[in-house]
């Protein structure tokens, strides 16, 4: 509908002589200002301030113009002027009505849209560092990327999600030295500090030596080798958290497969590369790193590892139509580079999407956790997982925009109690479910329903909130934004038990028995699908 009525306010703009009007349709977050809102009055009040002598007095005469039109009339029950200059629309029974049944008819399919069609999307998520267990901060990327190829799918893309993995550098040196000492804790040199602390370290250690305790290595060697074989390992394990979490990658990438190709694709940057010091510095002078410049290749010889980014950038650009990456608030340094190398390499930066997320802050009770994993004191994502569940885990870590730190609260995250977000959200689902199975469900009967006979308030409120979906799928499509889904599975359970706990449903006469079943399955199918795009089971017993 927004689509719609976009539409025919354009064509009136331009019948009155706007050629380009930028205005929007939108969802009110204040439910009394209608179904619908648009501030096209106050858009096009700048260019007509002649003929009226205020927005609302624009606005008013852009009701009376579609008051005239059969097809707003047959949607809308009423439409209004408002103060500064808003148009407001409120849904007409009618169109309510139609509309919740086709729901049953496109069940799994309601809210998929085609704007993705014949197009491909990259996501690139999690990329946790290699040196360590996965921790509940790197975890917080992959619900948010796992929930944006979902709905990118269900907008008709064909996803590809992605995971890197840099298992070469500095930070894998470190790591087999580390274990070095450990098993050699006599060599150890007095004023040395042992990088890489924690239990998980011994572990590694011990799965390291069994490999190669048989070889003759030298100190050089053998850690050189250790770092190797335990950043394998971590990756395996790394990936098996994924899993706990529901996340299965399509691609894995590893850095070391990237330098290959180093040269090959500096070839394509001549003209954005210079030589100083010895070393190899991408210096574009564009909008994105201006006087800035960054090293690609070190004075030894050595290419850094934002050479190994260039190459991954090209592959996926040349790969996929939308490329996007999240990543840790850390890295919006980064980010400047990503675009200048896009633009440098030929590619269109717009279609290139970064999304950075703040840190979580990990509560129990009123006791806060500190994660420092050189030190080894980090909480990880596979011991809140085994503590609160899948369900709860992606749905905490979903709940608040990207660029807000969380606070994850473990006990709240176990309750079984309506206080539990993602626990009041499958009950909704598990109570309709309880009700069709004291019944047969039959699907064809609930079709025909006349679910005008609906005009409750909070029947009516149901199916506003169910109609929002569609276009909740578009704008996360766009903006990203998973909370959005998050928020709107909790205010659709909160219409479906503000209905359920005033009205009855089964013990009604006949026919208001139907509709309000065909309520109920509109209602149990739109809570599937966004409990689906979140990756939360969706039980029918609790």
């Amino acid at each position: 509908m927004t689509k719609k009525l976009y539409s025919i306010l354009t064509t009136l703009a331009s019948e009155m002589g706007a050629k380009e009007p930028n205005f929007k349709v939108e969802f009110p977050k204040d439910k009394s200002h209608g179904d619908l809102s648009s501030n096209i009055a106050l858009a096009l009040f700048k260019n007509s301030k002649s003929q009226y002598s205020s927005p609302l007095a624009l606005a008013k005469d852009l009701v009376e113009k579609l008051e005239k039109q059969k097809e707003i009339l047959e949607d809308f029950e009423k439409i209004e002027a408002v103060e500064p200059g808003f148009v407001n629309f409120y849904y007409s029974n009618k169109y309510l009505s139609a509309q919740t049944q086709k729901i049953i008819e496109e069940d799994k399919e309601y809210g998929s849209i085609d704007i993705g069609k014949g197009k491909s999307a990259s996501v690139e998520y999690v990329s946790a560092n290699p040196t360590g267990p996965l921790h509940i901060g790197n975890a917080r990327g992959g619900p948010m990327g796992d929930i944006i190829a979902n709905v990118l799918s269900y907008a008709g893309y064909k996803v590809t999600r992605e995971y890197l993995h840099n298992d070469i550098g500095g930070q894998v040196e470190k790591l087999g030295e580390s274990i070095y000492y450990v098993l050699n804790s006599s060599e150890k040199p007095k004023d040395y500090e042992i990088q890489y602390k924690g239990e998980y370290v011994y572990d590694l250690a011990k799965k390291v030596n069994t490999k190669l305790h048989t070889q003759k290595l030298s100190k050089d060697e053998f850690i050189k080798e250790a770092g190797k074989i335990a950043v394998e390992i971590m990756l395996e394990q790394i990936l098996q958290d994924c899993k706990l979490m529901g996340i299965n990658f399509d691609k894995v990438t590893k850095e070391s497969e990237l330098q290959k190709d180093i040269p090959k694709v500096l070839d394509k940057l001549k003209s954005s590369l210079k030589t100083s010091e010895g070393a190899l510095w991408f210096a574009p002078s564009d909008e994105y790193l201006k006087d800035r410049e960054t090293v690609v290749r070190k004075s030894n010889g050595k290419y850094t590892y934002f050479a190994s980014d260039i190459v991954y950038h090209n592959q996926k650009l040349m790969q996929s139509d939308v490329v996007i990456d999240i990543l840790g608030a850390n890295h919006s340094g980064h980010v400047p580079k990503l675009f200048a190398i896009a633009k440098a390499l030929g590619h269109d930066p717009e279609n290139l999407k970064v999304i950075l997320y703040q840190n979580v802050r990990l509560k129990k009770g009123q006791e806060t956790f500190k994660m420092a994993k050189r030190l080894g004191n980090i909480v990880t994502a596979r011991e809140v997982l085994q503590e609160v569940g899948k369900d709860a885990f992606r749905f905490f870590l979903s709940m608040q925009n990207n660029q807000s730190h969380i606070d994850f609260d473990i006990e709240l995250a176990k309750k079984k109690a309506n206080e539990n977000p993602v626990f009041y959200v499958q009950y909704a689902y598990t109570r309709i479910c309880s009700i069709f199975a004291k019944i047969k469900d039959n699907k064809s009967n609930l079709k025909s329903a006349n679910l005008e006979l609906l005009k409750e308030k909070e029947e009516l409120d149901l199916m506003r909130t169910l109609l929002q979906f569609p276009s909740l799928i578009e704008q996360v499509s766009h903006n990203f934004a998973v909370n959005l889904i998050t928020n709107y599975s909790l205010e659709l359970a909160t219409a479906f038990h503000r209905f359920y706990e005033k009205h009855q449903v089964l013990s009604v006469q006949s026919e208001l028995k139907n509709a309000r079943l065909a309520l109920l399955k509109a209602t149990q199918i739109t809570l599937k699908n966004t409990l689906d795009l979140l990756g939360i089971s969706a039980p029918e017993k609790m």
